[in-house]
């Protein structure tokens, strides 16, 4: 087999000189960007590095090839007409090759000659379109990929990648078609929203809602009075059914009877500790429950002392775990409790090594349950990363923490709308367990839309 080394500014460049040199049955082995020359390290340019191969027997009948005088040598392609070169070269290899199993006797020169010069005078031609800025950018000049194995190309092949890229199209304009569809209605829909309508999206979105929630909310609304089938005194109250009846398809408050072990994660400092606090109270006094607890937060300073002292006050047992096998043995340890709580440490949720750690923690129980914990203080944006995070290893249920530290909700809303998460229970300060609410629909629901806003 022969290889060889190319260095060239563009991919069709090397292509021309792959095919000048090695004929056309020679296969790209790689490419890849390399940079040239410069001073002490500065002004290098981009070049492009290929290495081409090809069969002993056919490197030979190229030389015979290239032995032929060409009139003719490749020219440089621009980089702004890249994308048509590549369709041209891919075609004068199929027309090449077409020739070449046509023909029977040995000497191919003919069929460099056909194949180069074409190339060449389309590139120059394209010099000129370049100047007037009209490229063609029709079905039949789609850029080949670099490093494609041109050697076994056919007319099937090609006309398969031109259907390709024509789905990839139409699907891209699927898309701006239904973006243009989705702001044409909205913009539709706040042109004919009457006065009081208007007033709630406003409130909505100082709620920090999104608008694809509040749409869901506000559009059947305005149906109806466009109906005639509601009058505006009666908005609110149906704004608040369509809020009530959000909520109560994403609540289920509470621990399952039938549950052993509750895993608590979430990123640092939203109160997991203190939230585990609360639920174990809840648990003892209200279900009679007998409780244990183990921590794998031995990372933040005086994390372990924190449940140590919820432990001692509540009496109940506590372990404290650093790898997969210890939690196995504090589980076999705690044998004798009705559920078992696992305090685990806050991660950074952008870091996945940390996130997959906790994850090793977490041992696969049957009837547990995973409560992610996240604040109301944070964004929804932030939030919408942490969950996508800490969801690649089970969750079921979230709790919302620091109720009493902001004054808009939205981002609740927003999460739940997001995620296939159920709402278990919602924290409103640090009394331990007084501040631990099981979530009421009503009652989250006037605290987005407040009391008598009209």
């Amino acid at each position: 087999m022969r290889v060889k080394q190319y260095v060239v500014e563009t991919m069709p460049e090397a292509m021309l000189q792959i095919r000048k040199d090695l004929g056309s049955d020679a296969v790209i082995l790689s490419t890849k960007e390399i940079k040239v020359g410069g001073v002490l390290g500065m002004f290098r340019k981009k070049r492009i590095e290929v290495v081409a191969a090809v069969d002993n027997e056919e490197a030979k009948q190229a030389k015979k090839t290239s032995a032929a005088p060409v009139r003719n040598s490749f020219t440089p392609v621009p980089r702004a007409l890249v994308p048509e070169a590549y369709a041209q070269t891919a075609r004068s290899f199929v027309t090449a090759s077409d020739e070449e199993a046509a023909a029977s006797t040995v000497d191919h020169s003919p069929q460099e000659k056909s194949a180069v010069a074409p190339v060449v005078s389309r590139s120059n031609h394209e010099d000129a379109k370049m100047d007037n800025a009209s490229i063609s950018l029709s079905s039949e000049h789609k850029p080949r990929p670099q490093g494609a194995d041109f050697s076994g190309s056919t007319s099937t092949k090609s006309e398969s990648g031109s259907e390709q890229q024509q789905d990839k199209l139409l699907s891209e304009l699927q898309d701006l078609k239904q973006m243009m569809t989705k702001l044409s209605r909205q913009g539709t829909l706040v042109e004919t929203f009457p006065e009081a309508l208007l007033s709630w999206r406003q409130h909505l979105t100082e709620q920090e809602i999104w608008p694809e929630v509040w749409e869901s909310w506000l559009e059947p609304i305005q149906e109806n009075l466009t109906e005639g089938e509601m009058q505006e005194q009666d908005i609110e109250l149906a704004l608040q059914s369509q809020v009530i009846r959000f909520l109560n398809e994403r609540i289920q408050e509470g621990i399952l009877p039938t549950t052993r072990i509750v895993y608590v994660a979430g990123p640092t400092g939203v109160g997991k500790t203190t939230t585990i606090a609360k639920l174990a109270a809840e648990q003892m006094f209200k279900k009679q429950r007998k409780v244990g607890f183990i921590t794998s937060d031995t990372y933040r300073i005086s994390a372990v002392e924190q449940l140590r002292t919820y432990a001692s006050i509540l009496n109940v047992p506590l372990e404290v775990v650093q790898s997969p096998g210890d939690t196995q043995r504090a589980i076999s340890r705690l044998a004798h409790c009705d559920l078992i709580f696992m305090d685990t440490a806050g991660r950074n949720y952008r870091n996945e090594l940390l996130v997959s750690e906790l994850q090793s923690l977490l041992a696969p129980v049957e009837n547990s349950e995973t409560f992610l914990v996240m604040s109301m203080t944070a964004k929804s944006a932030d939030m919408v990363q942490i969950t996508e995070h800490f969801s690649k290893y089970g969750l079921d249920k979230v709790i919302f923490t620091k109720m009493d530290e902001t004054g808009t909700c939205g981002s609740l809303f927003n999460l739940l709308h997001r995620f296939p998460l159920k709402l278990a229970y919602v924290a409103n300060g640090q009394n331990v367990p007084d501040d631990l609410l099981k979530p009421d629909a009503e009652w989250l629901c006037k605290a987005l839309l407040g009391e008598g806003k009209q």
